[in-house]
């Protein structure tokens, strides 16, 4: 289902700096918050998530990443409740900017990535169906972590195919 081996060889997909600065560069980028709470996630994702996450009270932001009228990520983060009161309050005052600002400027560490096709993303399909876009629109997704002592974010990032045009040079 994962796989540290993208599927496409686009650097913007394989890239660890932060795509919110990079896609700046194209214009007026528009980050529009879709949920921001508390809540239960699904099973696939506590799997992912890890590290006796039996608890299941995360805090959940998901947003669309575009220019106007056109999305080019779809972000999910998911961080335990029970981490850092600062973490927590910080992600819910993000509101509709950039994570990855808050993750680079405090020095979170990043895992690598692992990839997967959107047709295998099960947990995935009933979030696309409340927002007029579907799994073909997508181009691959990909995961990672971000670490700050005992701080942990899962960060899904699944790229609509337009993507393609806002590559690195």
């Amino acid at each position: 289902m994962w796989t540290k081996k993208s599927f496409q060889n686009l650097k913007i997909i394989s890239s660890k700096d932060s795509l919110t600065k990079h896609l700046s560069q194209f214009g007026n980028l528009e980050i529009k918050l879709i949920s921001s709470r508390i809540k239960r996630i699904s099973k696939p994702e506590i799997e992912i998530y890890g590290q006796g996450s039996k608890k299941n009270n995360f805090y959940v932001r998901d947003v669309l990443i575009g220019f106007k009228d056109t999305p080019l990520i779809y972000a999910r983060t998911i961080s335990k409740i029970q981490n850092s009161k600062k973490l927590i309050y910080m992600l819910k005052k993000l509101s509709s900017k950039s994570l990855g600002h808050m993750l680079f400027n405090n020095h979170y560490s990043r895992s690598d990535f692992e990839y997967s096709k959107p047709k295998n993303i099960t947990f995935l399909k009933k979030l696309f169906i409340n927002y007029d876009h579907h799994l073909n629109d997508i181009k691959i997704i990909r995961l990672s972590f971000f670490n700050l002592k005992k701080d942990k974010i899962l960060l899904f990032e699944a790229f609509f195919n337009d993507i393609n045009n806002y590559e690195y040079e």
